[in-house]
């Protein structure tokens, strides 16, 4: 039995493409033999993710809506990577999902604020947003972006050229083999990959727990989940405002946004857009100075 030498990570938060990752890493440790934990809020670890942790052993964290505050004391365990999103995007991403497809069974919260966006316009309803993604903004604002072993990632970029971006996070997390896999290794790798998916799905006791996974295997895994194939063959671009995977594309903010929605996102989250980089100047507005 191999695993990786210290806890692998996804670090996410809330509308930064949290369920494409997730459904990426799963599927490679299912094919790697190794456990990986969804965790999307603290209800799910009794707010003590180092002890939940220790109780479930893990090769792979997803944690979804990531508090620097519950991995304080993980601190130099874990090699991971954290993914941002303009969070004018997040908001606009929200207030849809929010309002048609986003699962309520773990978060009996949007229940109550389904019914209120159903109710409202679209442009209350995104001022509702403002307030109830604030926790969302709250857990950004607290990441510590300087962690050596933490490779930073932008959705933006990530969406756009996901292969080369994918490439450098399997880089990262040292989970790839770039070798040349001959005949022989290929069929190795896939006889060893099909029991650990009968152990993982199917309960058997033919876990093989492999070190590491072909980087053709990893790319591939990465391509077989497209947005084209997320959608059914709907291309980044092309709305559907029901769907999970709504539109693909970033800045789309600005198709949603009033200037009163600036002023109120400038008012309460200025601050970490510019720690962000969305925005090199405080005084930002709308395209052509749009009202």
């Amino acid at each position: 039995m191999t695993a990786p030498p210290q806890l692998l990570a996804y670090f996410g938060h809330h509308k930064c493409a949290s369920t494409w990752v997730h459904n990426i890493v799963g599927t490679l440790c299912d094919d790697a033999g190794w456990r990986c934990a969804y965790l999307a809020n603290e209800g799910m670890f009794e707010g003590d993710l180092p002890g939940w942790l220790a109780a479930h052993p893990t090769e792979f964290l997803c944690y979804v809506n990531a508090d620097m505050t519950q991995l304080e004391p993980l601190r130099g365990s874990y090699r991971g990577f954290h993914m941002v999103r303009d969070p004018r995007d997040i908001l606009a991403s929200a207030y849809f999902s929010h309002k048609h497809s986003h699962q309520t069974g773990a978060w009996p919260e949007l229940v109550q604020h389904r019914a209120r966006l159903q109710q409202l316009d679209a442009h209350e309803g995104l001022m509702l947003e403002l307030d109830f993604n604030a926790d969302v903004f709250a857990e950004m604002e607290r990441w510590d972006f300087e962690q050596p072993d933490v490779l930073e990632l932008k959705m933006e970029r990530f969406t756009t050229d996901p292969l080369n971006q994918w490439l450098a996070v399997f880089r990262h997390l040292g989970m790839a083999d770039e070798g040349h896999y001959g005949k022989r290794q290929a069929a190795a790798f896939l006889w060893k990959s099909c029991l650990n998916v009968a152990h993982r799905h199917a309960h058997l006791p033919t876990r093989r727990q492999l070190a590491s996974l072909p980087m053709e295997r990893c790319l591939g895994v990465v391509h077989d989940h497209r947005f084209e194939t997320k959608t059914g063959g709907r291309g980044e671009g092309t709305e559907d405002v029901k769907s999970h995977y709504r539109k693909g594309v970033a800045g789309d903010w600005v198709n949603h946004f009033s200037a009163e929605h600036v002023a109120e996102f400038k008012r309460r989250y200025n601050g970490l857009l510019l720690k962000l980089g969305y925005e090199q100047d405080a005084d930002w507005g709308l395209p052509g100075g749009r009202a």
